[in-house]
């Protein structure tokens, strides 16, 4: 499946769009006052934009009574960052880890990586080298760049490309770049928290589908299963599920296109 996978959206680009789609004269000063009804600061709200502060239930619903949007659709979003948050502040500190690229978030490193990986066919044909840097790229530089300081795309694509050549996913012969291999493994503590908050925002985007939007269609398949398994029998049972779930994908994928959506699995089965 040839494509890119879209940013993961937070609350605060949610705010940041409803002020510039109403117009360039819509400073953070005057959608504060005008839009919002003076409820909060401007300076709190550029905080809000910028990701640095959480906003209030109060306000998202406020916003989403102006959006004309149903509340807990966006409250969703804020409880998921929140969580997002407090996950990888105790993670970090559990892992003593540094971020693993200047100014970049755990989080937005692994979806880089996951982007990188969606933008090569899955049956391992070659495309050109500018074509794949292409793919995984536009998505960041769809987003506002002066939002937040952080480093250049460049610099972070490059940081990709190199890991991924140097664990074997992707081959690169001239010009030219394939898939060779599934999936990527963390091997040291600054990619797996990137992959753990990766894996974390995809639970708790489906753990709050299933919760606060029940009654939409969301999308998201939620399921759990208790089952008591002979210990011989463990290894077995997992090479069988990998073995299922990498069938119905490869029957299921699909190249990218208007009539596509991005669907992401996460699987996890553990003895307690």
């Amino acid at each position: 499946m040839a494509g890119s996978r879209p940013s993961v959206r937070q609350i605060k680009d949610v705010f940041y769009e409803t002020r510039v789609l109403m117009g360039r004269e819509y400073t953070v000063r005057r959608f504060a006052k005008e839009v919002l009804g003076g409820v909060i600061d401007p300076v709190m709200l550029s905080y809000i934009e910028k990701g640095k502060r959480f906003p209030s239930e109060a306000l998202v619903r406020r916003l989403a009574a102006i959006r004309g949007q149903d509340p807990h659709e966006l409250l969703a979003l804020l409880w998921r960052d929140r969580m997002l948050h407090a996950f990888g502040k105790e993670l970090r500190r559990v892992l003593a880890a540094p971020r693993a690229v200047e100014g970049v978030s755990d989080a937005e490193l692994a979806v880089r990586v996951s982007q990188a990986i969606a933008a090569l066919p899955d049956d391992g044909s070659w495309i050109s080298l500018a074509k794949w840097r292409k793919g995984f790229a536009a998505a960041a530089r769809r987003r506002k760049q002066a939002q937040s300081p952080r480093a250049s795309a460049t610099g972070v694509e490059a940081k990709v490309e190199s890991l991924l050549r140097e664990r074997g996913i992707v081959e690169v012969r001239g010009q030219r770049v394939r898939r060779i291999a599934r999936h990527y493994v963390a091997q040291d503590r600054e990619e797996q928290v990137a992959l753990a908050m990766e894996f974390c925002t995809l639970f708790a985007k489906a753990l709050l589908d299933k919760l606060v939007l029940a009654g939409q269609n969301t999308g998201t398949y939620l399921r759990n299963h208790f089952l008591h398994i002979e210990s011989s029998r463990m290894e077995e049972f997992r090479q069988r599920l990998d073995h299922a779930l990498r069938t119905l994908a490869e029957e299921f994928a699909a190249d990218q296109s208007p009539d596509t959506r991005f669907f992401n699995v996460l699987v996890a089965a553990t003895a307690i």
